[in-house]
């Protein structure tokens, strides 16, 4: 996770009850701002999560989740404002760094096989404290449209590379260049 989030709430597990504990994280006006700025939105309007920390064997804590925001792109073709509600559940585990998960077992190959159907591996924890607020933000950047398209916006069937028509690329200009030194 980022070590510079925007949404820092960091939660020392040292106190986690055995029953977890529900957290609530809303952005307020300075963080939304800050947000949009980082990641090229145009604005942020709204940005709140829920999570819940539950410890579990192992020294595992297991951390579900759902982040809901109201966030404005620009259309990737017309760059007119596209408006996204993020609606998105999530999940996590964390483990300590000294605990028995967190460490490769002695003599284990340096190899690694990643299985794409099987749970991710918790993340290891700084100490005992996890950063509830960059595990949403990071949620939160994971569900941005990454091409946003305003109703109805649609790229010119040539391409814009047929001669006279509008914004001609620099390609169609080239092609030009090259007929005329025949």
């Amino acid at each position: 996770m980022n070590d510079r989030a925007i949404l820092s709430h960091p939660y020392d597990t040292v106190h986690l009850p055995a029953t977890g504990v529900a957290m609530e994280i809303r952005a307020g006006e300075g963080e939304r701002t800050a947000l949009a700025a980082a990641y090229e939105l145009v604005a942020v309007n709204g940005l709140s999560a829920t999570a819940t920390l539950t410890p579990a064997a192992g020294g595992l804590v297991m951390v579900e989740g759902r982040v809901l925001a109201d966030i404005v792109q620009s259309c990737v073709v017309s760059l007119e404002p596209v408006p996204q509600h993020i609606d998105e559940a999530f999940s996590a585990s964390f483990v300590a760094a000294d605990s028995r998960p967190a460490q490769p077992p002695p003599g284990a190959a340096r190899e690694v096989a990643i299985d794409p159907d099987a749970p991710d591996p918790p993340e290891v924890m700084d100490g005992t404290t996890i950063d509830i607020g960059a595990l949403v933000e990071e949620m939160f950047v994971l569900a941005i449209e990454p091409y946003p398209r305003a109703p109805g916006a649609e790229l010119p069937a040539n391409g814009g590379d047929e001669p006279g028509s509008e914004g001609e690329s620099p390609f169609a200009v080239l092609r030009e260049v090259i007929r005329t030194r025949k």
